[in-house]
């Protein structure tokens, strides 16, 4: 080994500091050292002590030099020592070739500060066997981790010497390990042509890492190899061989090394400097072809690396001289000529780059022997006399004489003419025999009748005394011939002539296909036109017959047997019968047939064969057309003619329950929706009227557990509210605060309060239409104790990222990019979302999906949803994004999020969990309530984090509920740090679970919207057949009407992709119809894909029975029926409520939110999810049948938990629950007078 001393104190490696002592004989029995130079010992002191600031290992040396003793105490690095062994390895590399080499080296948390000292000696060793220059060895140097960073490019260091002490001072990074992202980064700056990298040269990849990739490494190497570019891979201790095996070239054993630890390193120095060095990769895939008497054809694949020339050997087996050729490196394959019939040779192909020549690719091929020969281009269906001489020198022996007829050109078999629209016709011919090489099909429209088309033009800048020449033509002529007339001739033209020209109306248009083919499809044909179609066989030497026949393309066809029905006072709903063919799309136009007859449009895709046009005019009545698009044009048009209804009003007004001073009025609903009811009375005889005005104040309203920073209110809830705004007022200073609250809720707690300040509280009652008057309380906060100082809290360790592993939800980012951010604060919150993508595992379709928005004035959408579909691309698109500035419009930017970012367009997944994270440092200028709201309403999980100055009001407003879990809050863009691992928690907890979210009385809860699931909404309900919609349980409400064999149903995969949960809860709210069927019928079915019930709710109308149905774990269907009184009362006829909460031990039947049986039953197998689920299928509907009932569906939601039963806000109605009521039938008497609010519909 080598042992440097040091000149100086310099930390830098120089070769120029350092003095190599090689051990001598004895010195390696007695620890002395030879000096091989020892003028540096006699120009210094009798002692000298010889420092680097590098400290690693300490030598101790007692060296005898004239007479003198110098005790060394030698303190050098690992990297010093391993950097100047190079200088004495016997590896040098030789080569006169041209590489540029880059390493990419993995510089994350989990090397190490020691570990990377190793990688640089490891580094230094590798590079320092290289004749460094810009016409020999370039390297380059990469370092990665979160993100990738060049250290130097290829062209930085122009000799060895300067690359060593690059080398050496080479920083260490700490981050994540991206190596996917790291790959895809040297391709696209450090093999560039303007950093220095050559066109001719061998290029090289060498990635030096520790542990698996974070993101997606597959496509990333791939796109370097394809390039041309050498990969190498070494892992040290952790990495993954087989993401190893996937970076490197083939072969592996040459380009893929790991090893244990980083100590081990070295070990592979030599092997990995010799393969960079002298290793020419050989050709693959050797073929020869075009073989005769005297030459065939060698064809082989090039290997990945640049090759100069390929030298192809070739030699008898049988013994000879070897004959050679050289053909360039861009050239793959060769004749060999002059060689022998009926012999067998042996061919070598080397790659040859300067001079060195790869291992050679092998192969052999043998000469026919002379005894046959092929005659070509003859002349088909042709006699011909053939003779045959053998030549002996100058002899000739006796002629050999034969004919031969040649065979005529055969043509195609029989054509025929199928699947015929009216714009396209497939054709279909038996193929014809021989070697076809193409194949001809001409076709034009037959004649039709003569038209005449006048068409003028004046002739400009003629000359005197000239003759002219007038042609004309046209590609599609609409008559059989026409006229040229000259018109105006100058007057002193002497003569002029005119011809008459005949001309076809329709060219012939022809179309090749391959000879191998039979079919061919003919498009963009005229509709309702008869054509002449023909096929020619095209062989090397000629053309076959031609086959013909007719076809007629059909007329384009308009929809069929309108139908306007379901009319209200404002809307109509229209079908009608598919046209026949490619229909894009119908057109729809309507006006009204009275008054100003403004017509208007409206369209749906060519799928559909329905539409509900909306915002008419009251009792009017309409002229409908439908007409059908295709994609050359308008086909043709259906009329039809309907009638909205007038406003009408209610009917069978009644009084009951007359008292001293008061009486009870009802009535029968108006058959339309109606707003409200507006009542007016007066004692009989008098004319003045007295209108009914329902006060719509809370009562009771008191305050409890006041703090010095908050208190709770809670007061009487009034059975006409839908919410309730809240607000709270100081009285002296600004902190007012205004919430608005769900109807279930009558209590609520303010905090953020000043202490020892009188508060005003006041509560508003609202309904949909209006606003009752306020009710108020006064309460005073405590004054705030005085806190004994504590030392401040041990600083926490830096935090690291957690990996979410198996992660599957549509996050989006909503970051505020408003002036009052500025461009460094901005860069800090492009970090925390580098930093959050960078948890994931899985950024693509299988997993994770981000969008990034950023708004101000208004918002735009950085990328969406489906814009990548790897981990490494997601990242580098968050450090391309600009900063915009602007206003701070946050719910308009919550707006654009749910209307053009959460949606199919834009890449959102049925079924995943949908997670939203805003970032903003201020208040809103607009209302965020409302648009909040409704990302919320739609199951979508919202988190929010505010930055310093915010309304922690407003952030409550947006964020999910609870607020402890979805709100954050830091003191500056510094801190994002303190919050980032549990944010990542919650957002991995909700990615995570096999429900998506929904939203149920004011809570965000796991579980899945079924009607929303089947398409049965208000605005998706019209395009399913057998639905309709119908007033529910109260006027107020909806409900659907699932007709009788109308048998909704939907993929499991679309609903439940992950099956059911272990444990979940079924919400119904329905009611049976007098035409509903006496026979058992599934309200709910999950089949398997050949119709066999895996899980299902089964109502008995004859037994009056409730019955739950699942597979055990062994596959055998296991049911809980229920049959007492409480059950019967569901089959009266009017609107009931049903949880069913399932368990692995017992199944809970609640109706009406009163608990009626628990029962046990065995754990469940989890279903299948290539079968489907439908609503309302009858229990003895097997096989192909689709027979359901009819019953009205108001609610059907599935919570994936036990707990939400007791949840559910029943209490308002249960008192007026009777067993009277249970004989009222089609929901007339009390249920029209009661409000059902409770049942959260």
């Amino acid at each position: 080994g080598c042992v440097f001393l040091s000149r100086g104190r310099r930390t830098s490696v120089d070769p120029l500091s350092y003095r190599c002592l090689q051990r001598s004989g004895n010195a390696v029995q007695t620890g002395e050292c030879a000096v091989t130079n020892e003028e540096w010992f006699s120009s210094h002191d009798e002692e000298s002590t010889l420092i680097s600031t590098d400290l690693m290992i300490c030598l101790a040396l007692l060296l005898p030099v004239n007479n003198k003793s110098v005790t060394a105490a030698l303190f050098i690095s690992i990297l010093t020592y391993f950097y100047f062994n190079s200088a004495c390895s016997d590896v040098v590399c030789k080569t006169t070739a041209q590489a540029d080499i880059v390493l990419l080296v993995d510089g994350s948390w989990s090397i190490g500060r020691l570990n990377f000292k190793t990688i640089r000696a490891f580094i230094a060793r590798m590079v320092g066997v290289f004749d460094i220059g810009p016409d020999r060895v370039q390297i380059g140097l990469a370092q990665y981790s979160g993100d990738p960073k060049t250290e130097w490019h290829l062209n930085a260091h122009r000799t060895r010497d300067s690359l060593l002490e690059a080398v050496a001072n080479l920083p260490y990074k700490g981050g994540n390990t991206l190596t996917g992202l790291a790959l895809n980064y040297i391709l696209q700056n450090n093999f560039k042509a303007n950093v220095g990298m050559r066109p001719n040269s061998r290029k090289i990849g060498v990635l030096v890492t520790d542990g698996k990739s974070q993101d997606d490494i597959i496509a990333n190497s791939q796109n370097l190899r394809d390039q041309g570019i050498e990969l190498y891979a070494i892992g040290v201790k952790n990495a993954d061989e087989n993401e190893l095996r996937s970076i490197a070239s083939d072969p592996d054993e040459i380009h893929m090394y790991n090893v244990a630890d980083f100590s081990f390193l070295l070990d592979i120095v030599d092997d990995l400097t010799d393969n960079l060095c002298k290793r020419v990769a050989s050709p693959t895939d050797l073929v020869t072809s075009e073989v005769t008497y005297f030459s065939f054809r060698a064809t082989w694949t090039g290997p990945e690396g640049p090759v100069e020339k390929y030298r192809v050997e070739y030699v008898p087996v049988a013994g000879g001289e070897t004959q050679q050729l050289f053909v360039d490196g861009a050239v793959t394959t060769v004749v060999l000529e002059g060689l022998d019939p009926l012999t067998e040779y042996s061919v070598s192909v080397f790659s040859v780059v300067g001079e060195e020549s790869s291992e050679p690719l092998l192969g052999a091929e043998t000469t026919p022997k002379i005894t046959d020969v092929q005659l070509k281009e003859l002349i088909p269906n042709t006699a011909y006399t053939i003779t045959v001489y053998t030549l002996r020198g100058t002899a000739t022996s006796d002629p050999l004489t034969d004919q031969g007829v040649t065979l005529p050109l055969p043509p195609a078999g029989e054509l025929r003419i199928r699947d015929v629209t009216h714009s396209s016709m497939m054709l279909h011919w038996d193929a014809a025999p021989g070697l076809v090489r193409k194949y001809t099909i001409t076709y034009k429209p037959q004649e039709g009748e003569l038209k005449e088309v006048v068409i003028s033009t004046p002739l400009k800048k003629m000359s005197f005394l000239c003759i002219y020449i007038f042609s004309l033509s046209a590609k599609e002529l609409p008559s059989k011939q026409w006229l040229l007339w000259l018109r105006g001739v100058l007057n002193h033209a002497y003569d002029y002539q005119y011809k008459l020209v005949y001309y076809y109306s329709y060219f012939s248009l022809q179309v090749l296909v391959p000879g191998n083919t039979n079919t061919a499809l003919l498009e963009q044909l005229l509709s309702n036109t008869d054509y002449n179609v023909g096929v020619v066989a095209i062989y090397s030497d000629g053309e076959g017959a031609a086959v013909k026949d007719n076809g007629k393309t059909l007329p384009r066809s308009g929809p069929r047997n309108m139908r306007v029905y379901d009319p209200t006072t404002n809307t109509l709903t229209v079908s009608w019968e598919h046209a026949a063919g490619p229909v894009q799309q119908y057109r729809i136009s309507y006006a009204p047939t009275t008054g100003d007859p403004i017509e208007e449009f409206t369209s749906v895709p060519g799928n559909r064969n329905n539409v509900i046009l909306q915002n008419l005019q009251p009792e009017t009545p309409y002229l409908i057309n439908v007409v059908a698009m295709y994609p050359d044009g308008a086909g043709g048009e259906l009329s039809g003619d309907g009638q909205t209804l007038g406003l009408l009003g209610p009917r069978n007004l009644r009084v009951s329950d007359e008292w001293y001073t008061r009486f009870r009025v009802s009535w029968d609903a108006a058959p339309a929706r109606v707003n409200g009811y507006k009542l007016a009375y007066a004692v009989e005889g008098e004319l003045n009227l007295v209108h009914v005005l329902m006060y719509l104040n809370v009562t009771d309203l008191v305050t409890y557990n006041v703090g010095y920073d908050s208190f709770c209110i809670k007061w009487t809830p009034h059975r006409a509210a839908t919410s309730y705004r809240l607000k709270v007022n100081p009285f002296i200073r600004n902190g007012a605060q205004e919430v608005t609250i769900t109807a279930a809720e009558s209590q609520y707690c303010f905090d953020g309060l000043t202490p020892d300040a009188l508060y005003n509280a006041t509560v508003y009652t609202q309904t949909p239409n209006q606003e009752g008057p306020g009710v108020s309380v006064k309460e005073r906060t405590l004054v705030k104790p005085t806190v004994a100082p504590t030392l401040p809290p041990t600083p926490p360790p830096p935090p690291t990222i957690p990996v979410c592993k198996g992660a599957k939800a549509d996050l989006v980012f909503l970051i505020d990019g408003s002036w009052s951010i500025g461009d460094e604060s901005f860069s800090k919150v492009l970090q925390f979302v580098f930093s959050m993508i960078g948890a994931f595992d899985v950024v693509s379709h299988e997993g994770m999906q981000v969008s990034f928005v950023q708004y101000s004035d208004d918002a735009k959408t950085e990328f969406k949803l489906n814009t990548y579909h790897d981990k490494g691309m997601a990242l580098s698109a968050v450090r391309m994004i600009n900063y915009r500035g602007g206003n701070t419009k946050t719910g308009a930017a919550l707006k654009h999020v749910g209307e053009k970012v959460f949606t199919s367009d834009s890449g959102m997944r049925r079924n995943v969990p949908k997670v939203l994270v805003v970032v903003t440092d201020g208040r809103a200028q607009d209302d965020v309530k409302k648009s909040a709201s409704k990302l919320q309403h739609s199951g979508y999980s919202v988190f929010v984090v505010g930055v310093a100055d915010v309304d922690l009001v407003e952030l409550r407003n947006i964020g999910s509920k609870p607020s402890e879990r979805h709100v954050f809050i830091v003191d500056d863009y510094d801190a994002f740090a303190k919050i980032q691992d549990n944010l990542i928690t919650f957002i991995c907890e909700t990615a995570t679970s096999t429900c998506p979210l929904i939203y149920l009385d004011g809570f965000t809860s796991p579980g899945f919207r079924m009607l929303e699931a089947f398409n049965i909404t208000d605005r998706t309900f019209a395009g399913m057949n057998g639905v309709s919609m119908e007033s529910g349980s109260f006027n107020s409400f909806i409900t659907y009407r699932l007709h009788k064999d109308s048998f909704i149903s939907q993929p499991t995969k679309e609903i439940h992709p992950d099956g059911l949960p272990p444990s979940y809860t079924l919400i119904l709210l329905f009611r049976l119809l007098p035409d509903t069927t006496k026979d058992a019928f599934d309200l709910w079915q999950i089949s398997d894909k050949n119709d066999n019930p895996e899980v299902g709710l089964t109502l008995n109308p004859s037994s009056r029975t409730i019955t739950f149905y699942n597979k055990d774990t062994r596959g055998e269907i296991q049911k809980v029926t229920f049959d007492n009184n409480h059950v019967k009362k569901i089959f009266h006829g009017s609107f009931h409520k049903l949880h069913i909460s399932i368990s692995p031990k017992n199944v809970k039947l609640n109706i009406d939110c009163q608990e009626v049986a628990e029962k046990p039953i065995k754990e469940a197998n989890n279903i299948t999810t290539d079968g489907y689920e439908v609503l309302g299928k009858m229990a003895k509907s097997g096989g192909g049948k689709k027979q359901s009932a009819t019953f009205q569906l108001q609610m059907f939601d599935i919570v994936c938990s036990l707990g939400w039963t007791s949840r559910d806000k029943c209490s308002i109605w249960k008192p007026f629950l009777s067993p009277a009521h249970h004989f009222l039938v089609h929901g007339t008497s009390l249920w029209n007078i009661m409000h059902f609010d409770c049942w959260s519909a």
